[in-house]
């Protein structure tokens, strides 16, 4: 099982954050808002969309939102989520994000560094052939990732606290062009102690420029945080990438 499974459908994902910033994804949703410039009601797929804020602030903008993620508790929770606001338009669907959806969309995308999670660069560059696949000829894709030299300078290499009773403790590293974050939960509310780990490939610009390239998909801006600055290689807090998919040579 590759970490991304075991851990995005535990419980104790969802308690150690909980308190992620609602505000910053509607600030995101914003800046996509003014730079997109989509019609109302556009379809958009919010590719590997977790626990479903970012799908749930486009479906209020009044875009029609497909979810895809592969963790059945993260979707369970996204519709439990949209149900509770009254939403009952967003289609969210337990799926691989390699696994192209048999449709097309006006634009894709993957949110919150939702990318990098599997282990050779030709599975994670073959995301790319899904989006593709599932853009119509013009059609968007935003990637909104780590920025990697941020992450090598800034690294915190550990932390501690707890919730609900229940401790933890958190390990930052990074190896083999990879930053992996251990974690290790304990207290009375669990059975012993609860070991996870996450791992994120630390992918350049000049990376995602070749591959996104090789797809036919044309970078348009590059922004470096959600209130839409130009990116800094050194200091950027995110690798924001703007792309259209271009019309198909014959």
């Amino acid at each position: 099982m590759d970490w991304f499974e075991e851990w995005f459908d535990s419980p104790l994902y969802e308690k150690l954050y909980a308190n992620r910033d609602e505000e910053e994804a509607a600030q995101l949703i914003e800046l996509l808002e003014e730079t997109l410039s989509l019609q109302k009601c556009s379809k958009i797929l919010d590719l590997g969309c977790g626990r479903g804020r970012h799908s749930i602030n486009l479906s209020k903008k009044g875009y029609q939102v497909t979810g895809i993620d592969l963790s059945e508790q993260a979707i369970a929770t996204a519709r439990e989520k949209a149900g509770a606001e009254g939403i009952d338009d967003i289609r969210f669907k337990v799926r691989d994000m390699r696994d192209p959806l048999p449709e097309t969309f006006d634009a894709v995308v993957n949110l919150f560094t939702t990318f990098g999670y599997f282990k050779s660069d030709a599975e994670n560059a073959s995301v790319f052939d899904s989006v593709r696949q599932m853009l119509v000829p013009g059609g968007i894709f935003v990637l909104d990732y780590l920025n990697a030299a941020q992450v090598r300078n800034t690294i915190r290499s550990s932390e501690e606290g707890s919730f609900h009773g229940i401790h933890y403790t958190i390990r930052r590293y990074i190896k083999d062009n990879a930053v992996f974050k251990k974690i290790e939960f304990s207290g009375d509310e669990i059975d012993g102690t609860k070991n996870y780990a996450e791992r994120v490939k630390l992918y350049t610009r000049s990376w995602f420029e070749r591959e996104m390239h090789k797809r036919n998909l044309s970078i348009d801006h590059i922004y470096g945080d959600y209130q839409g600055s130009d990116f800094d290689p050194e200091s950027s807090n995110r690798l924001l990438i703007i792309s259209h998919l271009e019309s198909r040579k014959s």
